[in-house]
Parts: C-alpha cells; structure tokens; sequence
C-alpha cells in the first residue's frame, strides 16, 4: 500500500506542476519538475540581454512586502520548493480579495528554499500597464538566483536572472495564464489573511 501511495504522488505531483515529460532523474528516480527542466535547459542555453546575471532589480526590497502566507508551503509549479509569497503595498488589498483587479505596480515575489535548506529562486511577478504585453495581461516576470547550489551547481549552473522579455521565463507566463487574475495565489489553508 506505501508502494502505491509513492507511485501515486509521483506521478500526480508533476502533472500538477504544469506537466513534465523527461524520463525520471536524480537519486530519488522521481520525474523532474517542468520548472526545474526549463531551468535547467535555460541554464545551458547562451544569454540574451533579459537573461545576464545581475542584482535584482524589481522585487529586491521584498522584505518589507506584506508576507500573505502563514507558514512556508510546497508550490509544485516552483519546482515543488517551500515557497513564501510576499506583495507590495500596491497591490496587497487586491491579492487578498477574490475577485478585485490587480492594479498597475503591484509586485508579488515568492522566495524558495531548496529541499537542503538553502536560498531557491527568487521568483517575481510585476502588473505593468496596459499595453506592455497584452498576450500575457501585461505581466513582467523574473527569476533570480544568485547562488544556486547542490545539483545545480553539480549540473555547471551559475547565477541566474531570467526577466521578461527573455523567453527562459515563457515557462512563468504559459503556467501562469492557467490562474485566476494570473496570480497562482495561496493555498486557502496557508493565507495570512
């Protein structure tokens, strides 16, 4: 019965998280993420001008965001990370209600950890104004990670930042687009509010 409980989490697991379709990998044999294979094939692919390593710029001051979540919580289509989800002043009335539009300015950044406790991704989302990407709601997105490590490091990954219109974060809008108002939220159990 564990045997089949295993299987069964590994085989719903990634395709809650937007899908994946690499064979197993890593020690554990389970199925990577399709976060982590866009991560990893974008770590190998050369750089265009969204995609070369630098401070963070949008998101960077995210500790004095308002934290929406109560406690750190797995987010499969983060690469099944812990996840903490933090919003700006502009736009943190409207994440929290249901159904109110999603003002121009607002910023929400996820910080993650690795599953050995170390500094993930830092991934970012903007609300930019009408008109800046219309396809995709006019949303801005980013990852950063400034130092990645264990099997990053292992696979020759090196600091990432990944901005739009880079398409190494096509994977962030396409995933995305499958949320309501585009945000993925929080888990009703984990909301702050």
């Amino acid at each position: 019965m564990r045997a089949m409980k295993a299987l069964a989490i590994a085989v719903v697991v990634p395709l809650a998280a937007c899908g994946s379709s690499k064979p197993p990998t890593g020690a554990t044999g389970a199925p990577p993420s399709k976060m982590d294979q866009m991560m990893d094939e974008g770590m190998h692919e050369s750089s265009d001008a969204s995609s070369t390593f630098g401070p963070l710029e949008v998101g960077a001051d995210w500790q004095t965001y308002t934290r929406v979540d109560d406690q750190p919580f797995p987010s499969p289509t983060h690469g099944g990370r812990m996840v903490e989800v933090w919003v700006n002043d502009v736009g943190v009335a409207a994440y929290e209600s249901e159904d109110a539009e999603i003002p121009v300015g607002t910023i929400v950044v996820k910080t993650s950890h690795e599953k050995d406790g170390s500094m993930g991704p830092i991934f970012v989302m903007e609300k930019k104004a009408k008109g800046f990407d219309a396809e995709h709601d006019d949303w801005w997105y980013a990852i950063h990670w400034a130092e990645p490590s264990g099997a990053w490091t292992a696979k020759g990954g090196g600091p990432i930042y990944w901005r739009t219109p880079s398409h190494k974060v096509d994977y962030c809008w396409d995933c995305h687009e499958s949320f309501d108002r585009e945000l993925g939220g929080v888990p009703v159990e984990r909301r702050a509010w």
